[in-house]
């Protein structure tokens, strides 16, 4: 279960759609801070965190204030593993943050809904948001 923390309701108040990059931009903060990187500078997603200047004491700083930030635990073996923040945040979305971010019914897509007629949309759009959580 996910703590529910000011970045998780922040989260949970998205569209699906837009949660990842959201989450993107949150950990991307994080480590930008530790590299001294300037905030509008771009951080390598891909590129090897130890490579961009961290050491596995550093990291685990990084960890600790996401898990703390995001109310999650994320697991130091797969961190230290395959070391780039685009796999940090797919560990997160794949798992440590997983129903923030797997397709309602486990589907691969969530299905297209039908267009409401203009007297019914708003509750139509209530009503997915119950059922959906979007």
């Amino acid at each position: 279960m996910i703590a529910p923390t000011p970045a998780v309701t922040a989260l949970r108040a998205l569209p699906r759609s837009e949660r990842r990059a959201a989450l993107e931009a949150m950990v991307a903060a994080e480590f930008k801070v530790t590299l001294l990187i300037a905030e509008q500078d771009d951080l390598p997603l891909d590129q090897n965190y130890f490579d961009l200047g961290l050491t596995s004491l550093r990291v685990i700083d990084v960890k600790q204030r996401l898990e703390a930030t995001l109310g999650c635990e994320i697991d130091t073996s797969a961190l230290l593993r395959s070391p780039t923040v685009r796999h940090l945040i797919d560990l997160l979305t794949q798992e440590a943050l997983l129903e923030l971010f797997a397709v309602p019914g486990g589907r691969e897509k969530p299905v297209e809904q039908p267009a409401a007629t203009a007297g019914h949309k708003p509750l139509v759009d209530e009503l997915l948001k119950d059922l959906y959580g979007i």
